[in-house]
């Protein structure tokens, strides 16, 4: 079958389906009349798959962005603007471009269309540029009984109860109307709890999972020699108030958030002011802001009512939430790419807010919940018709800063002189233009024997055009920075020029289109007055006060469950993510009720939330087993001991700068990502080693760390770090050889081992055996025992007489920082069971200092004994997991 053949067999199913079809005409899709269809496909179709497919279709490159085998790709037009304006003839730029006019590009540009063929497309112009519907496989909007059933029956739909504090057989034991609920479960499968644990391990427990950070030795013998009554709850307050709590669980919600630092896909380009976004939610924690106020903001922060300047900039990056997501800029079509962004946006929200799986119905009526398709479209109006300020646009198979778009920026007035973002884009264009000329100049020069001739520097020719091109060529990168210039760049949303309702996209794509679905919020839901639209804005401003309404039950119910799941491992509904028919059941949903219910009764403050969790005896448990509970109930679902867990990757490499002294307390302004240029990111390429090694050496906090998609540091991703392409509401929990290859061999690791031995042997006053106490102390929170100590020390004497006894010159002294040696102290009480602890890790150095070089060079034979023995302890279990 020729081509030719096959495209017209295409048109004739085409045609079939538009006249048997249930057809429904979108916005710019008028239902067209027969004859003017039968015109189209007798003469306008075969003449644009003759000539027009091969560069412009879907099934090719599509130059300059444009299709012409599908109408809405003609009218919405390509990188130069719409290629049909129905009914204009003379202001579409097909007709200009066939006739071959002066200022248009002549197409085709091999041959010249017939004046025949020119005409029939200025009449099909003409006549509206008639097009055959296309048939919607199911009727829009039709009843479905299912649904309703699931609306009526399913938990997560259903309003709040408010049920009362059970009773219980052992009314002694709840500290918390949340431990009744606890108790209750266990008693109705005759299971009792475990015991509580010891002061140490619940000091070492309650440190990580509320800052992320182990416990100093003083801060553990504060707790455990406290005798006041008080003496737990003064621990959360302190931990509650510092500054680590918003690191922590800032780092928490940036899972959900998927934040990154670059587009990811299959063109990774940086977007190097994602920052601000990080810096506004580790913020937001740390003053405990209301989570419906932290809602709004993030999706509907720049139509907010803002007090001042400042407010007013607060806003506008918290919705940094929207633009923070996947983007693949190397779609060839520019309504593809503005639809993808849509349902990227429509996942995010939907998944982190609600726990529903929304974007299953872009393609159809979801599968299992009670999401219609035209649900998703009425979310898809609202986001069509915001604007993501990521300074990006989408081509396909571009290079340079052909994806970098100053026109989507958003430059924050509060930075003092700034930087129009108008100016900006003149001043590209016209070093576009420039370097567009020096390069045509330069490969004119390039294979002409003139181009070795001196130019009037003396120079070649060639050469004053090639250096001309690279300099162009720089300034135009450096452009892409206009942070540079005095701007405060943020990466936001706003509303677009053109708002309006969309089309239902018929088989989710995005050039087929359906009927126009008004915009709205989801109908498995029905709240107490909500919010209306306003119609001269996008609608996000009343999205976000349908979200967040103290009517709408499964906002609170997400949230109280996301924040039980880090402090328990588990949540009450596992699938945090998703509360849907896929999803599991509540283990306690009268418990989850209550913790929604009391979550917003308190102002949505979840400090509030966590402290009363965490005074609870339920999280106080010991985390051993129990044959008997575990007969009933091996995966704990009923909470009758604690779950032990292993640290997440950030806290393996937090702990680790802590015990070592190296920890930078002062907070990383900007990021290590933020220098680059908008041009595409290679994996392998220097600027992704640069990013490796720079993290590598990095003493900051790991959540300070840069996180450019498919360029995690490796000290995170070793240890399943977040998804960052995705709503991740619970991370994976693998072990894996590489686990332990890290461990083992990682530059980080033995360095900062060798920094905590030189650190520990700096202290002469010491005997062994302090020594030894304090490095178990500082690394798993507790003294060692007689047995580990006599094993230690053999362990260092046969390690040191093995270095000693190795041919070669002396070890060169290591390069690492010494920490200020205490002053002399009169001798003390050398007892094991308390030592005197000897580093503080509180005492930190300052990140601007210098660095252990990559050669790790011990200074003696008892230095690398001790670094081999801190490396141990690093890499126990032990110290890797928190119980």
């Amino acid at each position: 079958m020729t081509s030719r053949t096959k495209m017209r067999t295409l048109a004739s199913f085409w045609l079939a389906i538009g006249a048997a079809g249930s057809a429904f005409g979108g916005a710019n899709e008028p239902t067209a009349k027969p004859e003017a269809v039968e015109f189209f496909e007798k003469k306008i179709r075969p003449l644009l798959a003759a000539n027009c497919y091969t560069c412009h279709s879907a099934d090719t490159n599509s130059k300059g962005g444009l299709r012409v085998d599908d109408r809405n790709g003609l009218v919405d037009g390509g990188n130069s603007g719409p290629a049909v304006v129905p009914g204009n003839p003379e202001e579409s730029l097909l007709i200009q471009a066939v006739r071959h006019s002066d200022d248009a590009p002549k197409m085709p540009p091999k041959a010249k269309l017939t004046d025949e063929q020119v005409a029939d497309l200025t009449q099909w112009i003409k006549d509206g540029a008639a097009w055959p519907s296309v048939g919607l496989p199911v009727a829009v909007g039709k009843p479905n009984a299912k649904y309703e059933q699931l609306k009526k029956e399913h938990w997560a739909w259903q309003p709040l109860t408010s049920p009362a504090a059970p009773q219980v057989a052992d009314a002694s034991w709840p500290a918390d109307t949340i431990d009744a609920f606890i108790l209750a479960g266990l008693e109705k499968q005759g299971l009792a709890p475990v015991g509580d644990a010891d002061r140490e391990t619940l000091v070492r427990r309650l440190s990580f999972d509320l800052t992320g950070l182990p416990p100093t030795p003083a801060d553990v013998d504060a707790f455990v020699n406290d005798p006041s009554e008080r003496a737990y709850e003064a621990v959360v307050d302190r931990l509650l108030g510092s500054a680590a709590f918003g690191e922590r669980w800032g780092r928490h919600w940036l899972d959900v958030a998927r934040f990154a630092e670059s587009t990811g896909a299959s063109r990774n380009l940086p977007m190097p002011h994602a920052w601000r976004y990080r810096d506004y939610v580790i913020d937001a924690f740390n003053k405990d802001k209301p989570f419906d106020q932290f809602l709004k903001e993030q999706v509907a922060g720049d139509l907010l009512p803002h007090a001042d300047d400042a407010e007013r900039s607060e806003h506008w990056v918290a919705t940094g939430f929207l633009a923070v997501g996947v983007k693949d800029v190397n779609q060839r079509f520019k309504i593809r790419y503005i639809m993808d962004n849509v349902d990227e946006q429509i996942d995010a929200v939907s998944r982190s807010f609600l726990a529903v799986t929304v974007s299953c119905a872009r393609c159809h009526d979801h599968k299992f919940d009670p999401v219609p398709q035209k649900d998703y479209y009425a979310l898809a109006g609202i986001f069509k018709s915001t604007d993501i300020l990521a300074g990006l646009r989408n081509k396909m198979g571009g290079g340079g800063l052909d994806y970098y778009d100053t026109q989507m920026l958003l430059v924050d007035g509060q930075a003092g002189k700034g930087v129009d973002a108008e100016e900006m884009a003149k001043k590209v264009e016209t070093v576009k233009k420039a370097h567009a000329e020096a390069k045509k100049a330069f490969e004119i020069l390039r294979d002409d024997p003139k181009g070795g001739e001196p130019g009037p520097n003396g120079r070649p020719k060639r050469q004053v055009a090639r250096q001309k091109m690279n300099r162009l060529q720089a300034e135009l990168v450096a452009l892409s920075d206009p942070a540079a210039n005095g701007a405060k760049i943020v990466l936001g949303v706003r509303d677009s020029k053109t708002i309006g309702d969309t089309e239902l996209r018929v088989r989710g794509e995005a050039e087929k289109l359906g009927p126009v679905v008004p915009r709205g919020f989801l109908s498995l839901l029905t709240l107490p007055d909500p919010p209306t639209l306003n119609t001269a804005q996008s609608g996000r401003l009343e999205l976000a006060e349908w979200l967040a309404s103290p009517s709408n039950p499964m906002t609170s119910r997400v949230m109280a469950n996301r924040v039980w799941q880090h402090l328990f491992g588990r949540g009450i509904v596992s699938s945090v993510d998703n509360f849907g028919v896929t999803g599991d059941v509540p283990s306690h949903p009268e418990l989850l009720d209550h913790l929604a219910n009391r979550f917003v009764q308190e102002g949505w403050s979840v400090k509030k939330l966590v402290r009363a969790i965490v005074l609870t005896r339920a999280y106080r448990l010991k985390s051993e087993g129990n044959s008997a509970n575990e007969s009933v109930d091996p995966a704990n679902k009923l909470v009758w001991r604690h779950a032990p867990r292993r640290l997440d990757a950030e806290e393996i490499r937090d702990a680790t700068l802590v015990v070592s002294g190296t920890l930078a307390a002062n907070r990383l302004e900007g990021s290590l990502g933020q220098g680059f240029k908008v041009i595409e990111l290679r994996n392998n390429g220097a600027e992704a080693r640069k990013l490796q090694e720079q993290a590598r050496e990095s003493r900051h906090r790991s959540v300070y760390l840069p996180l450019l998609r498919g360029l995690t540091p490796t000290s995170l991703e070793v240890f399943d770090f977040a998804e960052q392409g995705m709503v991740t509401g619970s991370r994976a929990n693998t072990t894996v050889p590489p686990q332990a290859l890290y461990l083992l061999n990682d530059p980080f690791v033995r360095k900062n081992s060798l920094a905590f031995a030189e650190t520990l042997l700096a202290h002469a006053e010491l005997d062994e055996d302090a020594r030894l106490t304090a490095a178990f102390r500082l690394t798993l929170g507790r003294a060692p025992s007689a047995a580990e100590i006599k094993q230690a020390k053999g362990y260092l004497t046969e390690y040191e007489a093995a270095v000693a006894a190795e041919p070669g010159p002396e070890p060169e002294p290591a390069k690492v920082e010494e920490q200020p040696k205490p002053e002399a102290k009169p001798a003390a009480d050398k007892t094991p069971a308390k030592p005197v602890p000897v580093i503080d890790p509180d005492q930190v150095i300052e990140a601007e200092a210098p660095v252990v070089e990559e050669v790790i060079r011990p200074s003696t034979p008892r230095a690398a004994a001790w670094a081999s023995l801190c490396q141990v302890l690093i890499g126990s279990a032990e110290f890797r997991y928190v119980k």
